[in-house]
């Protein structure tokens, strides 16, 4: 008997709707014919309404293609996906607007790995964890006044022109996810969700020291499925949280 090998995973059937996929954007370094070029990768990872994470798959983008996102996201259609509740992703606007096509229903959120990232460019940070827990604090506040409280701290903490400037453009919608329930909230941005592969790929692919010739490298470099998928991102009693509140905001779907 054979085990599946990571890149097995994006040829198997889907599930018929995730409650949530998470695009993880990675840049790296590939060669072709005779030069190096820096291409942006998108992980799609998607949370099963088992709470469960699966890979889905890991696309190079290619922005000048207008069809080349709908042709993927058609691709999870044959594969058995019938409906996505939440997509996180970054400011990928040919991405979006081809998800809406092929998942009219679909909402956006923030990505956190691309905020987070945009952010640890221009701290003194010694750690990115410690960038990603001070924006994860904006994101899971128990109620809208503690949010507003929290990022008066942030906006004191980083307040240099060039974090204004970030703050105003990334994360300037925070009050709006307040219509979220802090369960949702944290499906939609707990770090442990994805950041553990976006790091993975960043480290194997440092922009400035590798690259690669084809995308199966990075399954490989990836190792073992077991490492980062077929696994809970959240523990039991934050999962059956997540779910109770997600049935009741989305009473007509098939949850159990």
């Amino acid at each position: 008997m054979q085990n599946l090998k990571l890149l097995d995973y994006t040829k198997k059937k889907l599930d018929s709707m995730y409650p949530i996929i998470y695009a993880i954007k990675n840049s790296i370094n590939i060669k072709k014919t005779e030069t190096i070029e820096k291409i942006d990768i998108y992980t799609f990872v998607g949370v099963n309404h088992d709470g469960y994470r699966d890979l889905i798959g890991i696309y190079q983008d290619k922005p000048l293609t207008n069809r080349y996102w709908l042709d993927v996201f058609e691709s999870f259609k044959s594969r058995g996906l019938t409906d996505v509740l939440f997509m996180s992703i970054d400011d990928n606007k040919n991405m979006k607007r081809t998800a809406k096509i092929a998942f009219p229903t679909i909402n956006f959120v923030d990505s956190f790995t691309s905020i987070v990232a945009k952010f640890d460019r221009y701290t003194s940070e010694k750690s990115v964890r410690r960038v990603a827990s001070r924006i994860y604090k904006l994101y899971s506040q128990p109620t809208l006044t503690a949010f507003k409280n929290e990022f008066v701290n942030f906006k004191d903490t980083y307040n240099n022109a060039i974090h204004q400037k970030l703050i105003i453009k990334y994360l300037s919608n925070l009050e709006g996810y307040y219509k979220y329930s802090v369960n949702i909230r944290k499906l939609l941005f707990k770090p442990s969700s994805n950041t553990r592969i976006h790091d993975r790929i960043r480290v194997s692919f440092k922009s400035n020291e590798n690259y690669i010739i084809d995308l199966n490298e990075i399954y490989e470099k990836l190792e073992s499925k077991e490492k980062f998928f077929g696994i809970m991102p959240f523990n039991k009693n934050e999962w059956s949280l997540i779910l109770n509140d997600l049935i009741l905001m989305f009473p007509d779907k098939e949850f159990i």
